[in-house]
């Protein structure tokens, strides 16, 4: 839903975001190892994924003149700690492994959402909400 929300009310950004988070985690349900083992180690195609996501946002953080790619990209770089912090310490309960990606996850889909609201004030306060800088 908050996907759906940010490419149906947002801008240019807001889009770009939307469809970055949904491909995520599609991709992230196929390439998750199989059920018998999932999260038992490092998720590997999880991490890639993360890691690929985590560059989309820089260079929206970069490119856009929004603040908010900033934040989602410090939520995903907080998820991919959660992958080395497994390497470091493999004794960690695949399920707080599991839990502590989802947990970030969804902080970057809160994040998308309060970002499209407030580009939707600006409209409406100001006319316009440049997305990209000059």
């Amino acid at each position: 839903m908050s996907s759906a929300f940010a490419f149906r009310k947002g801008d240019q950004p807001e889009k770009i975001g939307a469809v970055t988070l949904l491909l995520g985690a599609s991709l992230t349900v196929l390439v998750a190892s199989p059920l018998g083992t999932r999260f038992q180690d490092v998720e590997a195609g999880i991490l890639v994924i993360d890691i690929s996501i985590l560059g989309i946002f820089l260079w929206l953080s970069i490119q856009s003149t929004r603040f908010w790619p900033i934040w989602i990209a410090a939520i995903l770089g907080a998820e991919v700690i959660v992958h080395v912090a497994l390497a470091i310490a493999p004794e960690v309960v695949p399920r707080a492994y599991m839990h502590g990606l989802a947990l970030w996850g969804w902080f970057a889909q809160l994040a998308l959402v309060i970002a499209t609201w407030r580009h939707r004030r600006r409209l409406k306060r100001l006319g316009a909400d440049a997305p990209w800088k000059s």
